[in-house]
């Protein structure tokens, strides 16, 4: 019974945020038809306006770490999207504005596609854009959650996982899991 439920709450979960994400992308193309509005501006209401209250629901942890972010200490980390979000859906927008198309489907999915993150450094972050999202360009070596030894994975559940990727506990530290 109690999974019957489970599974109905999913599935409500699923149908608000795609609902939300529709909503949103309507937001988004009212802003870029806008005078003086470009698409970036207008997918700037998604990517830092109204994804605040989606992206504990809808961003993903990959499962892979920067070298650097594993061994530095005191350096800023950033969740990155590595699946280039803000480029990707400005061409989305400004495709959108140029066909005339009205796709909502297709922003979800864009949407839900790019909501997935690595964990690297600040200075990374800045490097991938500036190499287009090209990891080996930026000089940044990415490394499997698993191979991380065990305290530097408990600092960065806490730290970049907890409370902000939806899949946070399928990465959380076994002496976490116990208590």
């Amino acid at each position: 019974m109690l999974k019957g439920n489970s599974r109905s709450s999913k599935e409500s979960l699923n149908a608000s945020i795609e609902a939300n994400l529709a909503s949103i992308y309507e937001e988004v193309m009212w802003l870029a038809n806008r005078p003086n509005t470009t698409p970036s501006d207008a997918r700037a209401w998604y990517t830092h306006i109204a994804s605040s209250s989606l992206r504990k629901h809808i961003r993903r942890f990959s499962g892979m770490v920067s070298k650097r972010a594993v061994s530095a200490d005191d350096v800023p980390l950033r969740l990155e999207h590595f699946k280039r979000m803000q480029t990707t859906l400005t061409q989305l927008v400004d495709r959108h504005l140029k066909t005339g198309a009205c796709d909502a489907e297709e922003f979800v999915r864009v949407v839900l596609d790019c909501e997935q993150v690595h964990i690297v450094t600040v200075g990374e972050n800045y490097s991938a854009m500036k190499a287009k999202g090209d990891y080996q360009s930026a000089g940044i070596k990415l490394i499997e959650w698993t191979t991380i030894p065990p305290d530097r994975q408990r600092f960065l559940w806490n730290k970049m996982l907890h409370g902000k990727v939806m899949n946070a506990n399928d990465y959380k530290p076994q002496a976490l899991s116990l208590s």
